[in-house]
This record gives structure tokens, sequence and C-alpha cells, in this order.
């Protein structure tokens, strides 16, 4: 790499031309030939393969995720290419071609087209626009749950006072949600819509229950009863699960890639249906807006930004794009099956999340009859490097596991609850 940099440089202080695809290459070239010998065997990703420290047992995926050493790897040579000719990579162009490719294989990822992408910096950005940008006014209405994280539900409760639409929040009773059902949840958003409602806001997985509500249904119901607008927060389930935003059929989604994505903190992905492209304004704008109005990108904040992360991100992508699907599924759900058994047969514990895995996902919480949730987390963490969430105000931990993590950590995790 430097000596590629070294003659890339005298080649560029003669005057010639030459494409910046060429530094990139040897980047892309490491990054997959590692990705190629780490998934040839059709494994799944190992605790090895990220920087965790030996002690720590992660379980908190659903806060912040653990980034790859491959992508970590990547993201510093594109840092330091960068910083190689600041100006050059940052204003001359250079990066455009491969950042287009890196929305190019965001949209196959989610079965969209790449002029539906953009790259905010996290979900709450996406629902300030969408707050700030969607034709809202007088009697007009956007529902959502008492499940919808803060991120995506205070931007609609600020603006909402000057822009003179209103907010209304309704209740998924969440006492006994071992035992919900898909048409209970239908029938709560059936009951709360109304002539008045022109936007739906769903929490795919919400981040305190762990509840994943049947979207392309509570989609279908919503345009039969002429909602305009229905978008998804994913910031739960985009890198989790599979994500098809045609088969769904919404029109926003809004995402955090630095969970489970496994992507650089401050750069995630958004997604913009082109039905919507017209009807949204952008939350600023900036001098390429006209070049941009028949795509997402205007729906970006295209000033000075971090662009080797916009470039790493398509190798978080890339990542979990090679994680063998339904090993990914199976590990996952055993996961999740394996704690509600432990929860059920421990004493101290009360499985709170639903019980059926098609309503429920790798991110799930157990009630405590012993202890107060932070007390032990603060002592699991210090005494056994154990990191998960509490939450005080339920009495319930969350534990959100990823693919790396195992059935004995959950053993132990309970042993000691």
């Amino acid at each position: 790499m430097n000596t590629s940099r070294r003659d890339f440089l005298k080649t560029l202080a003669t005057g010639s031309t030459v494409s910046v695809l060429s530094m990139l290459t040897p980047v892309e070239l490491v990054f997959r030939e590692k990705l190629i010998n780490k998934f040839s065997a059709g494994k799944l990703p190992t605790k090895g393969d990220y920087s965790l420290d030996k002690q720590i047992k992660y379980l908190n995926h659903g806060s912040i995720g653990t980034i790859p050493k491959i992508v970590q790897e990547a993201h510093r040579e594109y840092l330091s290419l960068c910083e190689s000719n600041p100006w050059f990579y940052m204003w001359s162009g250079e990066w455009e071609e491969p950042i287009e490719s890196v929305r190019q294989k965001t949209a196959k990822f989610l079965n969209a087209d790449s002029d539906e992408i953009s790259f905010p910096h996290n979900t709450t950005e996406v629902y300030n626009l969408l707050a700030l940008g969607l034709p809202l006014g007088s009697g007009d209405e956007v529902l959502f749950s008492n499940l919808n994280h803060a991120g995506a539900s205070i931007p609609f409760h600020i603006h909402s006072e000057k822009r003179g639409y209103s907010v209304k929040v309704f209740d998924i009773p969440v006492d006994n949600l071992t035992n919900i059902t898909k048409d209970d949840i239908l029938d709560l958003y059936e009951a709360n819509i109304t002539t008045r409602t022109k936007l739906v806001v769903i929490p795919h997985i919400d981040n305190t229950f762990g509840l994943r509500q049947p979207v392309k249904e509570i989609a279908a119901l919503a345009r039969s009863k002429g909602v305009e607008f229905v978008s998804l927060d994913t910031a739960q389930t985009m890198g989790m699960i599979p994500i098809d935003v045609k088969d769904l059929d919404i029109d926003v989604i809004g995402t955090s890639a630095h969970k489970w994505i496994q992507a650089p903190k401050g750069v995630s992905v958004a997604y913009f249906n082109k039905r919507i492209h017209q009807k949204l304004d952008p939350m600023w704008v900036t001098w390429g807006q006209k070049d941009w109005k028949d795509s997402a990108r205007k729906f970006e904040d295209y000033g000075t930004r971090n662009l080797p992360e916009v470039l790493t991100l398509g190798h978080s992508i890339d990542f979990q794009t090679n994680i063998d699907r339904s090993l990914k599924a199976d590990k996952l759900k055993s996961l999740w099956k394996h704690a509600q058994n432990l929860s059920e047969q421990n004493n101290n514990t009360v499985w709170r999340s639903p019980s059926d895995w098609e309503l429920s996902g790798s991110l799930f919480i157990v009630e405590l009859k012993n202890e107060k949730p932070s007390i032990l987390s603060k002592k699991l963490f210090q005494d056994k490097g154990f990191v998960f969430r509490p939450f005080d105000q339920h009495s319930t931990i969350r534990i959100s596991p990823n693919v790396f993590n195992t059935t004995e950590e959950l053993d132990e995790l309970f042993d000691l609850v």
C-alpha cells in the first residue's frame, strides 16, 4: 500500500491522469481475500473475528455492535489513504464512483434500487427528516405505539407543535407479551388508524421488550385504510434478519448501522421509496440538490463528512452478505430458545418477550426477581465481564446475542442470576 501511494502521488505530481480505483484496489483485494478465507468453509463468525477483550462476554449488540477485524483494517487503510492527500480524497470527486458502488451493494442487500438508498448518520436523523419534510399539517396525524424508540418519536412530538399536525400514541400491552399474537397486534393498529392518519411508524423490533411486529400485514392494513406513508425503524433488525423492502411495501426505512450491520459509528443506511421522493423535502440543502432531484442522495448531508466511513460501510455489508443466511437464522433462534428455556427453569427470572420466534428475535428480556437490574449489570461486568442492558423501570435485563455468542455464555449468565 505504501509503495502504491508513493507511485500514485508521483504520477499525480507529473500531471498524469489516474483513477483512484487503482488506489482502492489493494484495500479491496486484501479484504476480499480475507473474506473468502473466512467464509469458504460455510462457517459462522467466531469471537476471534472481533477485537473484544478475551474477558468480555458481549451480549449487548442491541446497543452497539462489534466490528469485524477485517472491516476495521479496511477502515484504517481508508483513513490513512485519505490523510495522504485530504483535499484530493474529500473533494476531487475521485471517491464518487466507489461510494456509488457501496450504494449499489446496499440496495441489493435490501432488494431496493440504488437511487432509493442514502447514507445518513443514524436512525434519529431519518425521523427528524420525516418530521420536518413530509407534507404534514393541520388535520393530519402521525401514529405509532408506546414501543417506538425515542429517536423515532421525539422528532414528531417536537416538530408537530410548529407544523400543526398531531401525534397519536397507542399502547401495546407489555405485561403479557409472551402470549401476544399477530392478530392481537393487527387489531391494535386497526383500532387506532383513523381517516386522519397520514403516517404510521413501526419499530420492526423494539429495543425494550423485543417484540417483532408483522410489518407486511400492518403496512397492508394501513394502505387499505388510506394511510399515505408507512415508515419502518430497523435499528434492531437490519443485519439481524433479512429485509426485503419491495415485499414489505414501505416508504421509508431508518436504521443504525453500528448495531447489527457492524459498521463504524457515524454512518448508516436509509431507504426512501421512489414514490415519495418528490413529496419529502430534504432536511438540509446543498449544491447538488438539482443534480440529485431523482435520487435519495438528496436526503444526505453532503457537506464535509467522513467518506472513509461510507466506504467501510460497504465492507460491513459485504461481511453480512457472506454469512450463510440459514446458518445465521438457526444460530440466533437457537440462542433465543436456549435463553427462554433457561429463564423458565430459573426461579429468579421471568421471560417477558414473545414466546413465538416470528414475533421475536435475538433481542429479548427477562425480569429479575432477586436483584435490581442496574446493580446486577454493574456487578456482573466488574466480576465476570458480562455486558448486557439493564432496565430498572421494568425490573428487566435485555440480552441481545449475535452469531459468535454461545449457549455456554447464556448458561453462565443465568447461573449467576
